[in-house]
């Protein structure tokens, strides 16, 4: 588990943003479509969390969010040398120089804080809050569905039993002791604090045996740099000593089962394999003192290399990627460098298993999964895993999208569906549920030296990797029928302007014969829909495979489409529930300008909207005589009121005099910030 985030602390302070001026507010919401409305009117959404949300927002949106009814929850100018961050574990009183925002209720709050102060005087956790938050894990139901329930596989069920509790107590054994031979005696606990020299061994340890496993060819370490002030500042805390290190270089180790279709995508096996020694009583020097990491988390690092030994010689349509993080105590450091560039360069991340101390709990084989609601799809999938096998695992979904303690927080900021799987959620926190029900026993040598193989529960650890195992087994192995589904959000636009529809084999049997798919648009109400296009799909859809179709389209604005599969009903699919789906779109030009509608009927609050417009390029119409009747520049105050979109600009059909204009033919320009002309054209103005 980690408790202070990403890499320079200096840094923080020093990254200056467009929105650096606006006020960051708490807004209130309670629905998704509020949440929606809350991202198009602010500038950035910085975090959310349940009912509240915190955005950068100008004035006027400040404005907008109050007549709409929005409850304002709280409003904050930072000065230039402060920054937010969440604070977990709340108690007061704050140390000096932390100005509290926003309390959470005890469990959390919103902090600002100077850069000079030492929050390492703090006895609770901070999280420096993101700079741009994607709430599509808020938006209600999930855009991927978990398979069919069927029956269980022989299959899946032989392969699980091979998970061995031998090999899983050897992994943590060589992660955490100089010699697993000695056992945890005096003087044989190693470190795995980020930074330190000895890491490299257990690095190379994961990398060998993934290498042994997948091919050595299939295996890369992945470097990023930690940056000397987040080391001292981490080690500072509880009044340790907080030295610079002279290699601030960490690795995470990835490797990659390939799947047989290269467009398919990945999911994510991971757990982190650093550790720390702060709550160590007596104080803990992470140059001199071990930090064997036992439960947190070599039993997690266990679990992904059984995993890939068990899944390799298995066929997936899709890839799998075993990853051991780096940097997760210092703050989620590998999880976060990875996530944004996998983002960055557009990977197609089906879904992220990350396991986290998984192995401590005396008292029952229980382990926590913890959601946000767009992923929770995935933690229910698990669950009619552990059903189906009987795996003896209880299993406890929890929905909380503000979890920020480990590994699958960086792929929750970026849109990424994304579980935890954890002994108890939090591993000290006295008023969780497992603690309340008496399910579980706080953790007292969790952060110290006292992490040692003597206190794992290697029956849990054993059922947790069986769960991940068959999770991602039953679509290799699984037996079954088909079961074709497309869900909302498959349909969308590319980056031609034309469109792509994706059609998902959900099931656990290969569609054996070709199937259609038609797309129709109707009306904005769903109704009087036609077709525009069909086609068919050929046979020899995997299980967990998908297909993606393109739609010539170059068409744009507010559109509702009705996705059908199968329409003559050919396959025999275990339901055809999930065959058909409507899906409203709002289509942005993306490859170029376009305006539209063309011809522009002026009345009933039509708008005539400039897309795919770079930002602060200016717009102007001229009247039949050519005299100059309107302008706006994208992103003006103006056009936020208005309601425009980035890169859009939104014409009513008035004047300057907001009079609405008369019949014609009218000519637009559309002009860069430094004067260059973009685009110049005729529209047909109709009252």
């Amino acid at each position: 588990m980690h408790f202070v985030k990403r890499a320079f602390w200096a840094s923080l302070f020093l990254v200056q943003s467009a929105w650096a001026n606006s006020p960051l507010i708490g807004l209130g919401w309670n629905a998704p479509a509020e949440l929606s409305e809350i991202a198009e009117l602010s500038e950035q959404v910085r975090y959310v969390a349940r009912g509240i949300a915190f955005v950068q927002a100008s004035d006027d949106a400040i404005a907008q969010f109050a007549e709409r009814g929005f409850a304002i929850l709280c409003r904050d100018q930072a000065p230039a040398d402060e920054r937010y961050f969440i604070a977990d574990h709340l108690h007061f009183p704050l140390p000096p120089g932390v100005e509290l925002v926003f309390d959470g209720g005890g469990e959390w709050a919103l902090v600002r804080v100077g850069r000079t102060k030492n929050l390492h005087e703090a006895t609770y956790f901070f999280w420096p809050l993101p700079t741009n938050y994607n709430i599509t894990g808020w938006l209600g139901a999930p855009k991927r569905a978990p398979k069919a329930r069927q029956a269980a596989s022989p299959a899946v069920a032989a392969l699980i039993e091979q998970v061995a509790s031998a090999r899983l107590q050897a992994h943590v054994n060589t992660l955490a002791l100089k010699d697993p031979a000695l056992g945890s005696v005096a003087g044989n606990s190693r470190s795995r604090f980020a930074v330190h020299p000895e890491i490299l061994e257990s690095t190379e340890y994961i990398r060998s045996q993934l290498a042994a496993t997948l091919g050595a060819a299939a295996v890369q370490l992945h470097s990023f740099d930690i940056g000397s002030q987040a080391v001292v500042f981490h080690a500072a805390r509880r009044g340790n000593p907080g030295h610079a290190p002279d290699d601030t270089t960490a690795y995470n180790v990835i490797g990659t089962l390939p799947g047989t279709d290269p467009e398919a995508g990945y999911y994510i096996v991971c757990a982190h394999y650093d550790a720390t020694g702060t709550r160590t009583a007596g104080g803990w020097d992470w140059q001199r003192d071990p930090a064997p990491g036992a439960d947190d988390n070599a039993t997690g690092v266990a679990l992904v290399l059984e995993s890939a030994k068990l899944l390799a010689e298995q066929h997936f349509p899709w890839s799998i990627r075993f990853i051991a993080w780096s940097g997760e105590e210092l703050g989620l450091l590998g999880s976060q460098e990875y996530a944004e560039l996998a983002f960055a360069r557009g990977d197609k991340i089906l879904g992220v298993l990350n396991f986290d101390m998984i192995g401590f709990n005396p008292i029952k084989q229980r382990l926590e999964l913890i959601t946000n609601p767009g992923s929770r799809w995935l933690g229910e999938q698990m669950i009619d895993v552990a059903e189906r096998y009987d795996l003896g695992l209880d299993l406890d979904l929890l929905e909380d999208a503000g979890s920020r303690l480990s590994d699958h927080a960086p792929f929750w900021v970026y849109g990424y569906h994304a579980i935890l799987g954890i002994e108890n959620h939090l591993p000290t926190g006295l008023n969780t549920h497992g603690v309340r029900q008496g399910l579980y026993r706080i953790n007292s040598q969790y952060h110290s030296v006292a992490d040692v193989p003597d206190s794992i529960n290697w029956e849990l650890v054993r059922r947790t990797t069986q769960l991940a195992v068959a999770t991602l087994a039953e679509y290799g192995l699984g037996e079954g029928a088909p079961n074709l589904a497309v869900f909302t959000d498959d349909l969308r636009g590319d980056r031609t302007d034309d469109l792509r529809v994706r059609v998902r084999n959900i099931g656990l049997g290969e569609v054996a014969r070709s199937f259609s798919v038609q797309v129709s648009r109707c009306a904005l109400d769903s109704s009087q829909c036609e077709v525009v296009y069909r086609d068919q799909v050929p046979e020899g859809l995997s299980p967990g495979a998908s297909a993606d179709l393109h739609i010539p389209w170059q068409r744009f604005g507010e559109m509702v489409f009705l996705i059908e599969v199968d329409t003559e009903g050919q396959i025999g699919e275990v339901s055809e529930a999930d065959n058909r789906v409507f899906q409203h779109l709002r289509l942005m030009p993306q490859s170029k300008i376009a305006v539209f509608p063309n011809p522009f009927r002026i009345g009933n609050g039509s708008v005539l909207r400039f897309s795919g417009v770079p930002l602060k390029s200016a717009v102007q119409v001229f009247g039949p005589a050519g005299d100059l009747v309107w302008e706006a520049i994208e992103d003006d105050d103006v056009q936020r009121r208005l309601g425009a979109l980035a890169n859009e600009v939104l014409w009513y059909g008035v004047n300057h005099a907001n009079i609405p204009v008369g019949n014609g033919v009218y000519v637009y320009t559309i002009h860069s910030p430094e004067g260059t002309l973009l685009m110049k054209d005729k529209i047909a103005v109709v009252r």
